[in-house]
């Protein structure tokens, strides 16, 4: 999943559903440079939230010296204004962020700190262009505020900052094999274009005379009488740091809280500075209290600004949530979950004592959640973070909190914190509260199952939220959801036609750049991948029986066609899977165009897996093959058998050039997906080296499978204990039972059961197939011998009621995170649509079941077999 700063980038455009920040609503806060009749000469490109001027018939430099200009809101008119002017004297191209809005929202807190800060972009074509700019601007711009660029060496005292790095797109893979952004080196091979938030150069590059004063300014900035020396980072954002030090006489544990000027900006266009210095004025109000951590004072080292307060020893309430959530640390028994309750009990009261204190200090805290509460070890409680902390009767409260904890706009005072304490209290029971951001009645269903599944008297808890009250017209959509799972079964019917209804709703096929929301990976493969994109969406569709639409056939081949297919990646991440999609519904021809285009010039995998990689890739071609024909293609099938024989030598130890072994295990991203190739290879030829190199892979999957409290097996990766489809133990139970049913050997002694039990937990977070409820349910109906409903997997389906929004006539999904609403295979509407047609066994579509056919085994619709 990409990082959370990624995440948030796609979170910009729209609430509703992850799209690329380039449809950002901010034409009211455009910069007039940004719509005026670009000068003669020149022309104008949109890329992103970037708008560039470019000088015409000239070919821009491939990389360099480029400077970045950095400001401030109130002073970014005049700061492009008087930068523009020295660049298109010069005849140098630059873009800028279009608009204010774009301005804010990338110095959010959330956002990448690496490129933090910059506003303008100036792309010299030499050194010598390049010093004659950066003098100039540093000139033209001094006295100029603007945040640091991290990754970048500042010149002079202006908002003027440069570093090497390359001017155009181009890529290459780095060390892990991540398509990452490169440059050329003086041999003319593509390296990575290291992009961090520490100023570096490429080796073979050569400062500059002129910036060397730079450098050791650079250098000489630190403040060697600061007396805290800085033992642990514990969290980085745009706002700063946060650390662990020692003061270096008397050895006392502090923590120190970092915020960089200009930098972080909040909804109310406040910086960290000002949060801060907010935070040291609360602290310094509530000195005395237990429940708040002693204040020692501010400091400046540099431009910097430390918070210095005392180090409460503890974790996170987060931490504690994670460690003793009873739905899944141990069987779920009673007195498990009565030991749990009364912890949250515990805690609930220790919070309630906290915001009472502070209340009566004439403050409201502003920002509670599990992030910002430490649990002591006596389990006595302390908040952090006070940068929200507002006289109770402050009429312009800043919003802050977390998804779903955060009460309505506008809620000031005591009424606003005893909203997050509610909110805390139920997210101990049922961390999903981002449900709540989509649906405040989401809540009020959430506390209905907790009350029922802990067993809490009706005045458990903290009192509910008068705010509440008024969420009468979601709750009947919330009661509309909840319809469709009562019963003997659910409406699989009704549930196939609102899920569909949401797929149509959110179907763009105006766009270029996507079909179907989903996923924001989706917008790396061109909006066409199996796992994200539209040949997801399609597949599903087609294999449950519904409609197809041609002008969405005929986008995706479309869109797949002008796709670069040096971008080939595998069966789910790109053009393999979508070939072999185009080929399942009739687009023979386009999808063998497409599978051609990829193989003739895609670079060669470097994964083992399913998902991404050689296993992927061969399997695809298998599937090609079979689409041909009466008779499979014997040149798709050689493909195939190549790939297996590579991923068997793998396995054996033997290497394969640019291919590595999965770390982990998995139908889709471990070996468990390579040996489903080799046996379905061995049933094809009858080479016996296939069967013995499918039992090999998935003995080797097996061994990452290790067995926690209550009999469930998991994959264990790290500290994290996995099931799921894709990474996980029910991906892995799958292959051994079909290897099982084909040669007769029994599994490893209770892994399918072990791994059954598993995939009925009653807690999972997200709803989606690869790894969610959906997948996992339909694994568990998998491992079922003789019925696909058993009514442990029923119980499983209802829980989706936790997920499942409802808007007019349709369902909508949340994603990855839940942040979102998704249509895609994996994580979104699409993979839910074929998992429960797996469950009804087809009866979503039909009323009955096919008659006289087989239904579909899960392997099948997963890997399109």
């Amino acid at each position: 999943m990409p990082a959370i700063q990624e995440t948030q980038l796609y979170c910009l455009a729209d609430r509703r559903y992850f799209d690329v920040p380039d449809r950002l609503p901010d034409q009211e806060t455009r910069y007039r440079l940004d719509s005026a009749e670009p000068p003669a000469g020149w022309r104008r490109q949109a890329v992103g939230l970037w708008t560039s001027l470019v000088p015409e018939h000239r070919e821009p430099a491939e990389q360099g010296w480029k400077i970045h200009v950095s400001t401030v809101p109130d002073e970014a008119e005049a700061t492009l204004r008087d930068t523009a002017r020295i660049c298109l004297r010069h005849g140098v191209p630059f873009k800028f962020l279009r608009s204010e809005k774009a301005l804010l929202l990338m110095a959010d807190k959330h956002m990448n700190r690496s490129g933090a800060g910059k506003f303008i972009a100036v792309y010299p074509p030499d050194e010598t262009v390049f010093l004659t700019l950066a003098d100039e601007l540093s000139h033209a711009l001094a006295g100029r505020n603007g945040p640091y660029v991290l990754s970048d060496l500042r010149i002079g005292d202006a908002p003027v900052y440069t570093r090497y790095g390359a001017y155009v797109p181009r890529w290459c893979q780095d060390a892990e094999g991540r398509r990452v952004l490169a440059l050329r080196d003086p041999s003319g091979r593509l390296v990575p274009d290291e992009r961090g938030v520490v100023f570096r150069l490429p080796e073979w590059v050569e400062v500059p005379a002129a910036l060397r004063p730079h450098l050791a300014a650079r250098a000489a900035a630190r403040d060697d009488g600061f007396p805290y020396a800085v033992t642990e980072a514990l969290q980085f954002s745009n706002a700063g740091g946060i650390y662990l030090a020692r003061h270096r006489e008397t050895g006392r544990r502090v923590v120190l809280r970092e915020a960089r000027p200009h930098c972080g900006l909040d909804g109310a266009g406040d910086d960290a500075v000002t949060r801060l210095h907010r935070e040291h004025r609360a602290l310094t109000a509530l000195a005395g209290l237990d429940c708040v951590p002693e204040v020692y004072g501010v400091r400046t080292v540099w431009e910097h600004h430390f918070l210095i307060e005392e180090h409460i020893e503890g974790n996170t309430l987060l931490e504690e949530i994670v460690a003793r959530f009873a739905l899944v640390r141990g069987t779920g028994s009673a007195s498990e979950l009565a030991a749990y309750t009364a912890w949250t009990d515990l805690v609930v009261a220790e919070l309630s004592r906290a915001l009472d204190a502070i209340h009566g200090r004439g403050l409201r805290f502003g920002d509670l959640h599990p992030s910002n509460v430490i649990v002591r070890p006596d389990g006595r409680v302390a908040l952090v973070d006070f940068e929200y902390a507002t006289a109770l009767d402050d009429q312009d409260v800043p919003l802050a909190g977390a998804p779903g904890l955060q009460a309505p706009p506008g809620t000031r005072g005591e009424e606003a914190d005893a909203y997050a304490l509610w909110a805390t209290w139920l997210n101990m029971l049922m961390p999903l509260m981002e449900m709540a951001g989509h649906e405040r009645a989401k809540a009020l269903t959430l506390e209905r199952w907790a009350r029922r599944r802990y067993g809490l008297p009706a005045h458990a808890g903290p009192r509910r939220p008068v705010l509440l009250r008024d969420a009468a017209a979601s709750e009947r959509r919330e009661a509309e959801v909840s319809a469709l799972f009562e019963g003997a079964a659910p409406d699989w019917a009704e549930l196939r036609t609102r899920l569909l209804a949401g797929i149509h709703a959110g179907a763009t096929p105006g766009r270029t750049d996507r079909l179907f929301p989903g996923d924001p990976r989706l917008f790396a493969t061109g909006g066409t991948g199996l796992a994200h994109g539209a040949a997801g969406v399609l597949y599903a569709l087609h294999r449950v029986g519904a409609p197809v639409p041609e002008e969405w056939t005929d986008w995706l081949a479309e869109a797949a066609l002008r796709g670069d297919p040096a971008r080939a990646g595998g069966l789910f991440d790109g053009l393999p899977g979508t070939a072999l999609v185009l080929s399942l519904l009739g687009r023979t021809d386009q999808g063998r165009e497409l599978w051609e285009r990829a193989g003739s010039q895609a670079p060669p995998a470097r994964s083992a897996d399913v998902l991404t990689g050689l296993a992927g890739t061969g399997l695809a071609a298998l599937r090609m093959a079979r689409t041909s024909g009466p008779s499979p293609d014997d040149r798709l099938v050689g493909t195939a058998v190549g790939a297996a024989r590579d991923l068997d030598r793998l396995v054996r130890g033997e290497p394969v050039d640019g291919v590595s072994l999965p770390e982990s295990a998995g139908l889709l991203c471990g070996l468990s997906g390579a040996a489903l190739l080799h046996m379905e290879l061995h049933a094809l030829t009858g080479e016996a080296w296939l069967r013995e190199a499918a039992r090999t892979a998935l003995a080797r999957d097996a061994a990452h499978l290790v067995t926690l409290p209550g009999g469930t097996l998991q994959v264990k990766d790290g500290r994290r204990h996995l099931l799921y489809l894709d990474q996980g133990s029910s991906g892995v139970a799958l292959a051994y039972q079909a290897y099982t049913a084909r040669y007769g050997e029994d599994s490893p002694a209770g892994l399918i059961p072990g791994v059954r039990k598993g995939c009925v937990t009653e807690f999972v977070r997200e709803p989606g197939l690869f790894t969610g409820r959906a997948g996992l349910a339909a694994a568990a109906a998998q491992l079922t011998p003789g019925i696909r409903t058993a009514p442990d997997v029923l119980a499983s389906v209802r829980n989706l009621t936790w997920h499942l929004v409802a808007d007019e006539d349709r369902l909508l999904v949340p994603g990855a995170t839940l942040r979102r609403f998704s249509a895609d295979l994996a994580t979104g509407a699409a993979g839910l649509l074929l998992a429960l047609h797996f469950l009804s066994e087809g009866r979503d579509a039909t009323g009955g079941d096919a008659a006289g056919e087989e239904p579909p085994g899960l392997l099948d619709l997963l890997t399109l077999g």
